[in-house]
């Protein structure tokens, strides 16, 4: 008997656990903050504003697609406000084309930088008595800083690969380029990175929907976009063009991302 009895109460000790679990569980987003993860992948296009051709003439732009893969992490207030943190891995560029002295010419840069953006996320809706099977929108915006790993500058004539300084002196440029003379004193490059700055600021923004698959677990889909506001050509490679004028070149991006996030 008193066996039993023990049995008994253990049983309902067990269930009751399990009851306590899993209201918990059930209840785990009404808390007034919670810690998210969110991998996630985009893609879309990539375009360099001001184009920085030593020189040479200017030339179309042209479609160069953009990726991006990283994880997102951030803290949410009843899911309604968000600070947003993340490490990117993202490879931008552009690419330029045109017919110049009767002759095709093309030029392609392909950038690779680690990103760290920090935005801040606003979710519409109610979301203190949040209802799983509801679609939210929401918008966010911020700053990012990436830091370039990798640069790739392909110049083309014709249709054949050919060097950077082939490539800025060819024909009358070769007497008409006012540039030649400080870019042959900078010397010869060591890698295309040279050409550009290592550090490169950007304005972040967009806005997306969300839905829950799980009580820890939601998808998300979002347009996101970002412009840079730093100069990223070195500071020693910058010269004026054709029309002795300036400009910074800038980073652009926007894309669409996939994502999932986990609240541990």
């Amino acid at each position: 008997m008193f066996k039993m009895l023990i049995m008994k109460s253990k049983i309902f000790i067990s269930f009751l656990l399990l009851f306590l679990y899993f209201n918990s569980f059930a209840q785990l987003q009404y808390k007034t903050g919670k810690l998210y993860l969110s991998p996630y992948a985009s893609i879309g296009a990539s375009a360099i504003l001001n184009q920085n051709n030593f020189g040479f003439g200017e030339m179309a732009y042209r479609f160069k697609p953009g990726k991006e893969v990283g994880i997102l992490f951030g803290y949410d207030n009843y899911l309604k406000t968000s600070f947003r943190f993340g490490v990117i891995y993202a490879e931008i560029g552009q690419k330029y084309g045109d017919i110049l002295l009767e002759i095709p010419h093309e030029k392609e840069i392909t950038l690779t930088y680690i990103q760290l953006p920090a935005v801040y996320k606003y979710v519409f809706g109610e979301t203190k008595n949040y209802d799983y099977n509801e679609l939210f929108k929401y918008i966010f915006g911020g700053i990012q800083i990436g830091y370039l790993i990798n640069a790739d500058v392909v110049w083309k004539r014709d249709g054949k690969e050919v060097e950077f300084y082939n490539f800025i002196s060819y024909g009358p440029y070769e007497h008409d380029n006012k540039n030649l003379e400080e870019i042959r004193e900078n010397g010869p490059i060591s890698s295309d990175l040279d050409f550009f700055s290592k550090i490169d600021f950007s304005l972040v923004g967009g806005g997306g929907i969300q839905f829950f698959i799980a009580r820890r677990m939601m998808i998300f889909t979002e347009l996101t976009g970002n412009i840079g506001i730093r100069d990223i050509n070195a500071p020693k490679w910058r010269f004026r063009n054709n029309k002795k004028a300036y400009n910074s070149s800038l980073n652009l991006f926007a894309g669409l991302r996939l994502g999932i996030s986990y609240y541990p």
